[in-house]
């Protein structure tokens, strides 16, 4: 009987090895994907970041849901009950429907425009019709575009056409924790949103991207 020769011995040790480490190749690859970090760079300026939050403000969850918009995009109970991933689920169909302008001072603070998922995002996305509400409020979010220079009119022209601004209503409110001017505009049922609401504060608000817990800001 002919000797085995010394080459064909480690081929066969050679193919052994390999197909007892084949099994554990698939156990190696790493996830990489960003899971969610968008929606959690959402979630800290709207919420600090506290995805059970709920402070009787009517706005709830990390990303700051009203009860209305959570049931209308697919939500169920209340928002702070609801996981983080149930949470950016919802939010995926709200923004599919909204854009960004659904959370118009956070996204603005963070450069998020149009109706793009995030990278990283679960990626699931409904296909829900918008209610005309809600689309004619995210037009009113929306920043107003920027008009090219006119030539200048005479003064009683311009005071003539001035916009009168609204006179404020009496009435305070004190910000809580993930307010919003388009929240409390919304809240409060300010005509004119978040810019007339601005507006009447632009005393003491420097940036309508930029109030604080226990701020006091006038209701026009």
């Amino acid at each position: 009987m002919q000797k085995p020769s010394r080459g064909k011995f480690a081929a066969k040790s050679l193919a052994a090895a390999a197909a007892i480490s084949l099994p554990f190749l698939g156990f190696a690859a790493p996830a990489n994907a960003d899971n969610g970090g968008t929606w959690d760079q959402l979630a800290e300026c709207e919420s600090g970041g506290n995805w059970n939050i709920d402070t009787g403000n009517g706005y709830s969850g990390g990303l700051q849901f009203s009860q209305s918009t959570w049931e209308a995009y697919g939500g169920s109970g209340n928002p702070a009950n609801a996981s983080r991933e149930q949470q950016i689920s919802v939010a995926e169909n709200v923004l599919d429907g909204q854009g960004w302008g659904a959370w118009p001072a956070c996204s603005s603070q963070l450069g998020l425009s149009g109706n793009a998922q995030p990278s990283g995002g679960s990626g699931e996305q409904a296909q829900q019709e918008q209610p005309a509400q809600q689309q004619q409020q995210s037009q009113q979010q929306q920043a107003p575009v920027e008009q090219p220079a006119e030539q200048s009119q005479p003064v009683q022209q311009q005071a003539e056409a001035a916009p009168q601004q609204a006179a404020p209503s009496g009435k305070t409110y004190t910000v809580a924790a993930g307010d919003t001017l388009s929240k409390i505009a919304q809240a409060h049922s300010v005509s004119g949103g978040w810019q007339a609401l601005y507006e009447a504060n632009a005393a003491t608000i420097a940036d309508p991207v930029l109030i604080y817990p226990g701020q006091q800001i006038v209701i026009p």
